[in-house]
Formats: structure tokens, sequence, C-alpha cells
């Protein structure tokens, strides 16, 4: 017998990475590059730097998960 799961998946769901760049997530979430990081100052989401160590530059991550929960909580507050 085949035990495969035929429950229908939603794609854009399924393949929403963990964190992204600005770029990705400009891309995914359309918001701009300067309110990310308003929201990360305000810890509305969560992001990493990821550095070298002694390094002045590195590369800012954001967690898509929070995204996703800010902007439903942005939903229900309209509601």
């Amino acid at each position: 017998m085949n035990n495969l799961d035929t429950t229908p998946q939603s794609a854009a769901v399924n393949s929403l990475p963990e964190f992204a760049d600005y770029q990705t997530a400009k891309r995914l979430f359309s918001l701009s590059r300067s309110y990310l990081y308003q929201l990360v100052e305000e810890r509305k989401i969560r992001s990493v730097s990821l550095r070298k160590k002694g390094a002045l530059k590195g590369r800012r991550l954001f967690d898509c998960a929070s995204i996703r929960q800010y902007i439903n909580s942005m939903v229900e507050e309209a509601e």
C-alpha cells in the first residue's frame, strides 16, 4: 500500500525561506529596506547580522516567520 499524503499544499507557504536578506524580504513581503530596519529596531520582527570576527560590515538576514507574524498581527488589529 502507498501511504503518501495527498492533501493539497500551498507552494508559496511551504517554499518560504527561514531567513531572507532585505532584497528577498522586499520581494516576498513588499516591505522596504528602511521599514524592515525600523521594525527590527522596534523589536516587531527579528533579524541577525552575520559577519566575520572583527569585520565592520556583515550580512543582515530577516526572520521570515517573524515578518509573517507581524503582518498577521496587523491584519487581526484591522478586523
